[in-house]
């Protein structure tokens, strides 16, 4: 049972990965590149090449890919890696079948926010089921691991750079217009990526059976909770324990409030959970 569950699992990370490459590659080839827009990371400097030049943004990838995903080999989780060649194996492959083509919308705007959306999008489930679609963010990885340099600064960095040179190969609205698809793009990224996240809440109640009942039958999952003593008012309080899901926070505090309105509540991100919890995904 445990191997069966462990199969489907790999598979659905699979097709997610597979989900995730075919978006980029959407995004990129019928909105981004026929409008002269550039995405961020390893994939906006193959675009800058195949304007200049015209050589094949999937080839490109690839190739670029090949050094980066020997050091994640070297520094990073195997399985992080085999994901990860999935996803640029997937990446480049749908990279060359989309033909590059304004297909969507005519309007320059449309296409960089639905440019971003979407290939932003298929980066942040490729991330989601365990992989990357590698680029830069290896890279990152990589010098995060060993230099006092966040991830998000290094991305930030080389986008200013595509940004830049973006600028000076098209023009100045080129570049403004990219630099709303990189945001948009970056929204959706997060959303994604937090939406799904878990948090530990702690709440400190005069009832607590009554609030660990409510959740129990709101959310299907047990609760833990144990006695306690305000240190100002020395009187008797329950602490209820428990770990959702982020998009659950606001149900969360709707129904303790309407048990309890003078509860203290409180949320921390649960980052690692060993235990009976079912994820979402």
């Amino acid at each position: 049972m445990v191997l069966g569950n462990k199969m489907v699992r790999i598979g659905f990370e699979v097709l997610c990965i597979i989900f995730g490459s075919m978006l980029v590659a959407v995004g990129a080839n019928t909105l981004l590149l026929p409008a002269h827009l550039l995405s961020g990371g390893l994939m906006g400097i193959c675009m800058i090449v195949y304007n200049v030049t015209g050589w094949s943004v999937g080839t490109q990838y690839f190739l670029y890919n090949i050094p980066l995903l020997i050091l994640a080999y070297i520094h990073l989780g195997r399985k992080f890696i085999v994901y990860t060649l999935l996803a640029v194996g997937f990446d480049s492959l749908f990279l060359h079948l989309v033909p590059i083509k304004m297909m969507w919308t005519q309007n320059i705007i449309l296409a960089a926010i639905f440019g971003g959306v979407v290939s932003f999008a298929g980066g942040a489930i490729m991330l989601r089921a365990g992989g990357s679609n590698g680029g830069l963010d290896v890279l990152g990885r990589v010098i995060a691991k060993y230099k006092n340099l966040s991830i998000a600064r290094f991305g930030l960095i080389m986008n200013f750079i595509i940004i830049t040179i973006s600028a000076v190969i098209f023009n100045v609205q080129a570049a403004m217009f990219t630099i709303l698809s990189m945001y948009v793009g970056a929204k959706t990224y997060d959303t994604i990526l937090t939406v799904a996240e878990r948090s530990s809440v702690m709440i400190v109640t005069d009832k607590g059976s009554e609030v660990s009942a409510a959740l129990n039958e709101a959310f299907n999952r047990g609760v833990t909770f144990w006695d306690g003593e305000g240190a100002y008012s020395h009187t008797s309080k329950q602490v209820v324990f428990c770990v959702i899901v982020n998009i659950q926070w606001s149900d969360l505090v709707d129904i303790v409030k309407e048990v309890d309105d003078t509860a203290f509540i409180t949320a921390v991100p649960a980052h690692k959970i060993i235990g009976n919890f079912k994820n979402v995904w």
